[in-house]
Parts: structure tokens; C-alpha cells; sequence
């Protein structure tokens, strides 16, 4: 089944704001074997409204509406799906009671002639609870073309989505169901990967696959199926020439794996951290229940802060400098020692602009593991904006550890450019 999403908004058409709501649709809709054929953002204006409905309304049978629904004059969502469809704007019972309790609960003030601008519905639409905010959503069924109407406020729209719209749309179409799976890699570029499984994509010509890069790796994305035997044949054959490098089949993160395995094996983390600047500790801190195996980072910028936090001797920093694989070692040393922890992670790099030079060019990053086993160093030259190389270096210390944690880095296939530095 194919999908197009529509966004109302005119700060969206001015970048005020990103429209992030029909990303996490597009998203969402996939994952259930739903493609979004087309996403559309218009004006605050009922004629524009219109014009994009009677465009969608020749393509598919489902269009979802984020944006417009509200108290003020501006929300002209209802109004505008009032006019398509060629029905009174109406105030039924059950819209009523929905929205005056939400009143009542937030203490809002009920406007003259007792019917808030958010009961209103086109005649003979559904109201859909917003368990978040007051405005419900719309289903809004017509001869040949589904309407669903969500607000714009994006917490509001996904509670909608999940609690009412996504177990709709999964009985709409009752055919043979896509299924969508993911493969999430680390430690491997998208064309290097693509190189990998060519062969087993040219193997299976009519596989449907895709591949989405990120700061933290690539999803391999394989839609077919479910009952197609030659489908779960392709995946399996994707799925054991990508294992070196897939740490996931699901959505959690590579700090999630790395914490479920280091609260399984009671043991904990820490991290020394110079130009990731706190980042590898904020995607700790990301996983729920991170308390249970991570116990703390340092952010030592400086070469001061490096020699006093993490004991880094001012020595080394003199003959080989901030930015070498012996400092890395000793600041993931440092750090296990000062928090006490089993397993520390550090980071020292050139993230740029400038500060780069022939022998240590910008984009220069030392990252080290250390273990109760001795510390492991490897470099990489990361190339990209700051934003780029922070990212992309804490993945790949984050990396470094998981095939420590699943036994597999001594043998591992490494795919990212980097190499051991030997201390």
C-alpha cells in the first residue's frame, strides 16, 4: 500500500521549522510495509490545502495530514478538509466531550457559545483521542480516499499515530504484506559494504534492498514478503556476508548493545574524552538504565587537564604531542583507574578546521580501549566538519569495544581505514 503525507504549516515552508514529523511517518510506515509515495508541504491556506488533496486523492487511497488542527484562526485544517469533501463543519457529541473535558482538566477558558474550534469536524468523521494534547485527530473516510487529520505538535502526533492510526492502516489491507527488515553495520563505508554483498544482490535481481549511511554506520534496508521463501533466502545470505560488521537487526543503538552486554556481565565503563568533547558520554547516558554499568567520563581538553585528570605524564605530551597513540593509551588507562572501571574508552584528535600539519593532518584521531586484558589503540583519518568527525570517532571507539565485548575483535575484518598503533 502506498502513502502520501502532507504537511501544513507556512513556518515550514519558511524553515522556521523542520518538518521532522513526516520523517518519523515515512519512517514508522515503512517499517510496517508501507511505502510513502510522495511527501507534499503546503501554506496555511484552505485553497492550497485543497489543491494538494485532489492531487493526492489521484495517486492512493490514504493521505495523512500533520499541521492545522488548533484553536486558532490560522488552524484551517478541518476547515479546508470540510470543504474537499463537501460536508458542514459540525461539533458531534463525541468530539465535544472529548475536547470540554480537556478543557475542564487544563483549567482553559471554554470561548463564547460553548464549542471549542477543536470539537469541529467535517460531518461524519471520526474523532481520534489525544492523549497529549486537546486537538483529536480526524479519520475522515470518503467513497475511495482516507483522510487522517493529525496536529502538527510532533509528541501529539505520534501519540495519535500509535495509539489509533498505526492498528488502522494494518487492517486496510488485508493482500500479501511487505516486510521490511534492517541490518545495522559499523566499522564499514556504504561502497565498501555495497561491494561485499554484490554478489548475493546480483544473485537475487529482484531482491528489493537499501542502503541508508550515517555518522554510525549503514542500515541495510530488505523489504519482500513475509511469506516469500525466496526472500528469507536473500536475507539470510545478506545477513551472514554482512555479520563482521552488523551489530543489530533491530532499532538499539550501538551504546544499547554495548550496555546490555556490560549489565549482563556486571562489568562497567568509562571514558576519557578530548575532541569528542563528551559525546561518547552523552550517547551512554542516552540508554535508559545507563547507571547500571557506566559510571563516569572526563573531558580533558587541554594538555593541563589531560595530565591531571588521567595522569597522562607531561613528558609523553612533550615528545609526542596531544594528538598521539601513547596519550590515547594513557588517557583510557587514566580514566579506568580514576573511576574504577573494567573497561575505559579515550579519544584524541584534529576535529579542524585548522591545527592540522603535514605530519598530523586535520582529520588525525588516536582512540584507545583499555581492558582488564592491556589497552588497545587504533588511528584513523576522519575526514568531514567537526560535527562529522566527533561522530564518526566516537562510533568507531564504540565499535572497537562491542567486538572486544562479542570476542571478535582479534579476528575482525576491519573495514573503516584505521589501523593498530602499537604501543
Amino acid at each position: 500500500m502506498d502513502i502520501v503525507i502532507i504537511a501544513i504549516g507556512d513556518e515550514l515552508l519558511s524553515g522556521r521549522t523542520v518538518d521532522t514529523n513526516s520523517a518519523w511517518l515515512s519512517a514508522n510506515l515503512d517499517s510496517m510495509g508501507i511505502r510513502t509515495l510522495e511527501r507534499l508541504t503546503v501554506a496555511d491556506e484552505i485553497p492550497a490545502i485543497i489543491e494538494a488533496l485532489r492531487r493526492v486523492k489521484s495517486r492512493v487511497k490514504v493521505c495523512i495530514i500533520t499541521g492545522g488542527l488548533g484553536p486558532t484562526n490560522d488552524d484551517l485544517t478541518v476547515d479546508a478538509l470540510a470543504k474537499f469533501a463537501e460536508r458542514k463543519l459540525v461539533a458531534s457529541k463525541e468530539s465535544l466531550d472529548i475536547v470540554l473535558e480537556k478543557y475542564r482538566r487544563r483549567g482553559l477558558i471554554v470561548p463564547v457559545g460553548g464549542v471549542p474550534r477543536e470539537a469541529l469536524l467535517p460531518e461524519g468523521a471520526t474523532p481520534l483521542d489525544n492523549a497529549v494534547g486537546v486537538a483529536p485527530g480526524i479519520l475522515m473516510e470518503l467513497d475511495d480516499f482516507t483522510i487522517i487529520a493529525l496536529p502538527g505538535v510532533p509528541h501529539e502526533m505520534k501519540d495519535i499515530f500509535e495509539r489509533s492510526v498505526s492498528g488502522h492502516l494494518a487492517n486496510f489491507e488485508r493482500g500479501a504484506r511487505a516486510k521490511v527488515e534492517s541490518i545495522f553495520t559499523t566499522g564499514i563505508p556504504e561502497s565498501r559494504l555495497f561491494g561485499v554483498l554484490e554478489p548475493v544482490i546480483d544473485s537475487f535481481p529482484d531482491a528489493k534492498i537499501a542502503f541508508y549511511p550515517s555518522f554510525y554506520g549503514v542500515e541495510i534496508r530488505l523489504t519482500g514478503e513475509v511469506a516469500d521463501a525466496r526472500f528469507r533466502k536473500f536475507r539470510e545470505a545478506v545477513r551472514e556476508k554482512a555479520s563482521p560488521w552488523c551489530y543489530s537487526t533491530n532499532e538499539g543503538s550501538l551504546p544499547a548493545i554495548i550496555g546490555e552486554i556490560l549489565s549482563l556481565r556486571g562489568l562497567n565503563l568509562s571514558v576519557a574524552e578530548s575532541c569528542t568533547g563528551g559525546l561518547i558520554a552523552s550517547r551512554l547516558v542516552d540508554v535508559p538504565g545507563a547507571s547500571r554499568w557506566f559510571e563516569g567520563g572526563v573531558v580533558a581538553y587541554s594538555n593541563d587537564a589531560k595530565i591531571e585528570l588521567l595522569g597522562v605524564e607531561r613528558s609523553v605530551i612533550e615528545d609526542y604531542g596531544a594528538v598521539s597513540g601513547i596519550v590515547a593509551g594513557q588517557m583510557a588507562r587514566g580514566a579506568a583507574e580514576r573511576f574504577h572501571t573494567k573497561f575505559a574508552l579515550s579519544t584524541t584528535g584534529i576535529a579542524g578546521p585548522s591545527g592540522g600539519t603535514p605530519e598530523k593532518p586535520v582529520g588525525l584521531v588516536f582512540y584507545a580501549l583499555h581492558s582488564p586484558e592491556g589497552t588497545k589503540v587504533r588511528s584513523n583519518i576522519i575526514a568531514g566538519p567537526r560535527e562529522a568527525h566527533r561522530h564518526r570517532t566516537s562510533q568507531a571507539v564504540l565499535t572497537m569495544l562491542w567486538l572486544e565485548l562479542d570476542g571478535k575483535y582479534d579476528n575482525h575484518q576491519w573495514a573503516d581505514g584505521s589501523r593498530e598503533f602499537k604501543l
